[in-house]
């Protein structure tokens, strides 16, 4: 989700026991950027650290309050007519397992903090989530850093340009000097020009971000979530697994490189293949056309002037496709978001996607890196350069929330399961076809259903993909504490 770009649609009052003095920026609204800087690090001095942090890191981290007064003023900056970026600088600060085992040192072990994939890491759960993995189970398309040496921490510094965040970068690591090693850093970058809010494949980003009950006044369509799904202490986490947790949230990295030239020829060869239009199809594949309209509303073509607004192209669930002839059940934002493929609520008023899918949701924050495609890769349809997106997620379940999501919708070819053709034949949904990946060595996958049948249309089709045109090549995952222990329990 692109903050500074994509609509925020916020309160001017909040309910009072949402704190947004105590959890940190980018958890439930996301920090405004044009620009990121990611800086990973491990932590050399333990005393010398915390002590650091308690009297001049954390008064520099950005707390939820900040973030949504930005907005308003944002809001007022673009309404007055005026177009020139806004610094803005946020620092957002989390902690690994590692890290939080060396600054907790006497938890009863708890810095596994209730979460068996957060002490794990995301090394270990490679295998499980689908990445390219070696017969050891080591992920094979890995950064070094990310294999190799030890990331207690990660601060994520936003801004209107590269030099800001580049500037607060170098100002953390001289306050914190000989304290910590920067393990890895790398910017990303809100796409240019026309692409603005668009990630490198060129789909509109961020369109679908749950809401926040008691924050967010909801754009049609977009279900309000309580806040205890993305941090601790409230609703269904209100008591969470140690005291200090509360006001915090699980956050989980994934740097995604994005064969971009690959998957453009793919569709062109696909569509070739299948009779179809390309543009189509990838409209299919995604559940989207690039603009953000929803194929649920605008089945045959775009329409750029629904995509672009967030009053309409959210406004939609599948119920009444479930011949699933306007939008493909295997489509990756129905893969990831099967808005009321389990039922409508019944007499009693129970809502299937309150207890089947609202809880496996995350809050996105991701942002595109790496240069724009050029003519000479286009023409050749090979990559050369990185590219591809950042991608942070925030949850209070990293197994119930992103991994879930990821092994048992996106990985799994059966879900969304027992559903029937028109016709009467059972669907194959196949592998999201975005975000999917098939564990086999083969890494090869099908999706069903990518001709288009609408209206009454009666085409079976199987789109081919014969290797990965997303591969991640770092993660890790993190634990974001509220200020309160930054600067009392984790700093003491």
């Amino acid at each position: 989700m692109l903050s500074a770009l994509t609509p925020q649609n916020l309160t001017t009052t909040v309910v009072s026991n949402i704190d947004l003095d105590q959890i940190q920026g980018d958890v439930l609204i996301g920090l405004q950027k044009f620009a990121q800087r990611f800086l990973f690090f491990q932590i050399q001095d333990v005393a010398g650290f915390k002590t650091l942090l308690r009297r001049k890191i954390a008064q520099r981290i950005t707390t939820t309050r900040t973030v949504q007064e930005r907005e308003f003023h944002l809001r007022d900056h673009k309404d007055s007519g005026n177009a020139t970026r806004l610094p803005n600088i946020g620092v957002n600060l989390s902690f690994t397992a590692s890290g939080i085992g060396k600054l907790i040192l006497a938890t009863n072990n708890g810095q596994t903090l209730g979460d068996a994939s957060f002490a794990a890491g995301p090394k270990k759960q490679a295998k499980s989530l689908g990445d390219p993995v070696d017969a050891a189970g080591n992920p094979t398309t890995w950064l070094p850093q990310f294999l190799n040496a030890t990331i207690d921490g990660v601060f994520l510094i936003t801004g209107g340009t590269d030099a800001d965040v580049n500037s607060e970068a170098n100002n953390l690591l001289a306050i914190l000097g000989a304290t910590i090693a920067a393990s890895f850093q790398e910017n990303g970058d809100v796409r240019p020009g026309l692409e603005k809010g668009h990630e490198h494949f060129g789909w509109l980003d961020g369109v679908s971000q749950p809401g926040i009950r008691g924050l967010s006044t909801p754009f049609p369509g977009q279900r309000l979530l309580d806040p205890g799904v993305f941090a601790f202490g409230y609703g269904p986490t209100l008591n969470p697994p140690l005291p200090w947790m509360k006001n915090g949230s699980f956050m989980v990295f994934r740097r995604l490189k994005q064969l971009v030239p690959e998957f453009d020829q793919l569709q062109f060869t696909q569509a070739q293949t299948l009779g179809m239009d390309p543009v189509l199809l990838g409209a299919r594949l995604v559940g989207r056309w690039k603009s953000g309209a929803p194929l649920a509303l605008t089945p045959s073509q775009d329409d750029s002037t629904m995509g672009a607004d967030a009053q309409r192209n959210n406004n939609f669930d599948f119920s009444d496709d479930q011949g699933e002839r306007r939008c493909p059940f295997g489509a990756h934002i129905r893969k990831t978001n099967p808005r009321a493929d389990f039922g409508l609520p019944n007499a009693a008023g129970v809502d299937p996607q309150t207890a089947d899918v609202d809880p496996r949701r995350i809050m996105r924050a991701g942002i595109p890196f790496g240069p724009e495609v050029s003519v000479t890769e286009a023409a050749n349809g090979k990559t050369a350069t990185d590219r591809g997106l950042m991608f942070v997620c925030y949850q209070t379940s990293i197994q119930n929330q992103f991994e879930f999501l990821q092994i048992s919708w996106a990985n799994n070819p059966g879900f969304i399961f027992g559903r029937h053709h028109p016709d009467g034949t059972p669907v194959t949904v196949g592998f999201d076809p975005i975000i999917g990946q098939n564990g086999a060595p083969s890494r090869a996958r099908t999706t069903d259903e990518p001709v288009p049948n609408y209206p009454t249309g009666n085409v079976r089709g199987t789109l081919n993909e014969p290797a990965d045109f997303i591969v991640p090549t770092a993660a890790a995952y993190f634990f974001v504490p509220s200020m309160e222990a930054l600067t009392n329990e984790l700093s003491a």
